[in-house]
């Protein structure tokens, strides 16, 4: 397993450099001079030309693309051009409340989503599992930005149980959080339900059965650790997404976190913090996938990785 956890780090290196070389080709192929861009066509060329040396666009490709890199190692992506603070101290400051939200989005999706699922399967072709089906079709079908609208209309406004923006108190995560849940658990929900299913007529099962264990303990007990691969999946590439920042629900609720600040960067053309949330991203990314493979073994014994 150590050899596999080292040989995975390894191989990610050249992904992150060609999420790198890639995010800067893309900057620089831009249609028009980005510098004006950034500036929506104002200021004067004194402007523009600071910007452009302080981006370093006044040095051949080669010296800017190697620059580039190099800051990206030392995690050093600049400065932004809006708040003129480095594009690490944007992150960091930011990433915190992206966190707090990924972390209560997922647990609640995950322990509703498992349970859930499991009982619509142990309930199978009954009122009781039918009824949860339909449910999570109905909360996969839902777009996010609808979901999140009604929610802050209802218990926001109407009701006035919950605040509908920013931070402040443990009550101001519960919307988003529930908005960010509600899909995520519908969806592994539905895979609880159909992984579980294709476990039931397996031998261990009959023979579970037959020793005397009941249904819900055979169930729990052995029947859902089996079906819990594809949704180690799931659950490691959404939690990966999460932590990338929800653009959506962040700024339907205001949330001051990453996916806020790559509208504000997007929409103000600050393309260094673009750049530094792009390889932000891509790390998470990455490191999820390698923890959801070492799941699958401590999951399941039978996974060996040579």
């Amino acid at each position: 397993m150590t050899v596999y956890i080292v040989r995975r780090v390894l191989l990610s290196v050249p992904v992150l450099w060609g999420v790198l070389t890639a995010t800067f080709f893309a900057f620089r192929l831009v249609p028009g001079d980005p510098v004006s861009a950034m500036l929506f066509g104002r200021g004067t060329a004194a402007d523009r030309l600071r910007v452009r040396q302080e981006l370093g666009l006044d040095q051949p490709l080669l010296m800017q693309y190697w620059d580039f890199v190099k800051g990206a190692v030392h995690f050093d992506f600049g400065t932004s051009i809006v708040s003129r603070q480095t594009v690490w101290q944007e992150i960091v400051v930011r990433f915190p409340a992206t966190l707090q939200l990924a972390v209560a989005a997922f647990v609640l999706a995950t322990v509703i989503g498992l349970v859930a699922g499991a009982i619509s399967a142990l309930y199978h072709r009954r009122p009781l599992g039918l009824g949860l089906t339909a449910l999570a079709v109905l909360g996969i079908s839902l777009p996010g930005y609808w979901v999140g609208t009604m929610l802050a209309l209802i218990f926001g406004v109407q009701l006035g149980w919950l605040p509908v923006a920013g931070t402040g108190g443990p009550n101001t995560i519960i919307l988003p959080a529930v908005t960010l849940a509600i899909p995520i658990s519908a969806y592994v929900t539905r895979l609880v339900r159909v992984s579980v299913l294709q476990e039931v007529g397996a031998d261990y099962v009959r023979t579970a059965h037959a020793k005397g264990l009941g249904a819900g303990a055979v169930l729990f007990q052995h029947v859902l650790r089996n079906a819990l691969i594809p949704v180690i999946t799931v659950l490691g590439t959404t939690l990966a997404s999460l932590l990338g920042g929800v653009v959506i629900v962040e700024n339907v609720f205001n949330w001051p976190g990453l996916g806020t600040l790559a509208v504000s960067a997007a929409s103000s053309r600050d393309f260094p913090v673009i750049e530094g949330l792009t390889f932000v991203i891509a790390v998470l990314v990455i490191g999820a996938n390698l923890v959801v493979d070492i799941l699958y073994a401590l999951v399941d014994p039978r996974i060996r990785y040579p």
